[in-house]
């Protein structure tokens, strides 16, 4: 199992609660902290598919699905950061988080294997490592091995899913809302608060709800009769999620102060420059080895 989906939540939420002081706002970060793991395996995802390619902790947990979360919501935007963040403090048998997916797929191989050694085409694009594969074939999740040797993409920390540390974050997380609550009596506010816009949550309970019950029993135990049932709930929770989204202003809360074209112009220009003249360096300085 990924780190809680409840510690996610419960994090956000606090963390939404002492930034802003604002019941709504710390709902709606508690909604975004649960966004990153739609990549979880679930029905509309086959296990041979999700192992071939390992989208769980990459599909939603990635800097561009938090930019893209910002320009629709700010505070959607902080709830999947915060959850990225903590899954990165996952160790490799949890599989960590790969925060600059799809980038890190266009690398086409590894330099070094895990012992060090030399390995791979030195004409492709490559990462400096591969995964520690085999600690993760023998101790992994089953939706979460690799079928084969892949490069070292992911960040990893030094903690265990479901364990100490991810139940301390989400006790602790409680415990601080509960003093805060005991102490300051005005910390928070539900001032223009709009139930519509916690349709959403409804929306999530019934997507992971049934997901997950899918994935730990019914995939299990006769799922030729389960499948399409599933699927009929699954997209019915989708949505609710997504238009409770809409029309409780979830995904359109607050004018967003975007960078100017010139802005965007010059960093992309810039990007560009920059991976020339390295480009061009790297091939007169040793011609054969443009590694990343």
């Amino acid at each position: 199992m990924l780190m809680n989906l409840t510690t996610h939540g419960v994090l956000a939420f606090v963390l939404g609660i002492t930034f802003f002081h604002n019941v709504e706002l710390a709902l709606i970060m508690t909604i975004g902290a649960m966004i990153p793991d739609l990549d979880r395996e679930y029905l509309f995802v086959a296990e041979s598919f999700l192992a071939k390619h390992q989208l769980h902790r990459s599909l939603f947990h990635n800097i561009f699905v938090i930019g893209a979360l910002y320009f629709l919501n700010p505070f959607l935007a902080l709830g999947a950061l915060s959850h990225s963040l903590l899954d990165s403090f996952t160790s490799a048998t949890d599989r960590g988080v790969e925060l600059f997916f799809p980038l890190t797929r266009l690398v086409r191989c590894y330099y070094y294997d895990i012992n060090g050694e030399q390995s791979g085409d030195l004409k492709y694009v490559q990462w400096w490592v591969e995964d520690p594969w085999t600690l993760l074939k023998k101790t992994t999740d089953r939706d979460l091995q690799e079928p084969t040797h892949q490069l070292w993409r992911r960040f990893y920390g030094p903690f265990r899913n479901s364990r100490i540390i991810d139940w301390g974050i989400f006790f602790a997380s409680i415990s601080f809302f509960v003093i805060l609550g005991f102490t300051f009596s005005s910390f928070y506010s539900i001032e223009e608060f709009r139930a519509l816009s916690m349709v959403t949550l409804g929306g999530i309970a019934i997507f992971y709800g049934l997901g997950e019950f899918y994935r730990r029993w019914l995939i299990k135990n006769n799922p030729e009769k389960t499948n399409w049932l599933v699927a009929l709930v699954l997209v019915i929770g989708l949505a609710v999620f997504i238009i409770g989204g809409v029309f409780g202003g979830v995904f359109l809360l607050l004018p967003l102060n975007i960078p100017s074209l010139s802005l965007v112009t010059y960093a992309i220009v810039s990007i560009f420059i920059g991976f020339i003249v390295s480009y061009l360096l790297l091939r007169v300085w040793k011609s054969r080895d443009i590694a990343v």
